[in-house]
């Protein structure tokens, strides 16, 4: 499948999914590569496209244009999870980093979702519940880069 939007080498190349993929001009494509010998996808694979400009994000299901959903949100978690699980042979490093991506792009799109981008109490009721890190007590030196990326992109 050939869409208009996409650079006919990465459509060629790539079976369209979410992955962050490379820029074309001012256009950013999240989309995942054809499975080969050492990717397993299992059966939470996402049936849309997420594509980003400099500032928004769009997404595509059967080639139409369609509002961010929690149901998006939710189905990147999951292939997310899946992700990490399935491809054990590539360095474990290289999946956490590519699964924070996808979690990163989730968050996104549940803050369209949520009308994070349009009401201002909302942005902040939905960035402190973000702002939920993995420890008891945060350490001086923590950096949370999803906070940041979030913070920038609504």
């Amino acid at each position: 499948m050939q869409e208009k939007f996409l650079p006919t080498a990465l459509s060629e190349k790539y079976s369209i999914t979410v992955k962050s993929a490379g820029e074309e001009g001012n256009k950013r494509y999240f989309i995942a590569s054809a499975p080969d010998k050492d990717q397993a996808w299992g059966g939470n694979r996402p049936s849309f496209i997420v594509t980003s400009d400099d500032w928004n994000i769009t997404i595509r299901e059967d080639g139409k244009v369609t509002p961010a959903s929690h149901q998006h949100s939710e189905a990147l978690i999951e292939f997310a999870i899946d992700y990490l699980k399935n491809n054990k042979k590539q360095g474990l490093m290289k999946r956490i980093g590519r699964c924070m991506g996808y979690l990163q792009v989730a968050a996104e799109i549940e803050a369209l979702a949520s009308g994070a981008d349009k009401d201002a109490v909302v942005r902040e009721a939905l960035l402190r519940d973000f702002d939920n890190p993995p420890f008891k007590k945060v350490p001086a030196y923590w950096f949370h880069p999803g906070l940041t990326y979030l913070k920038g992109r609504i």
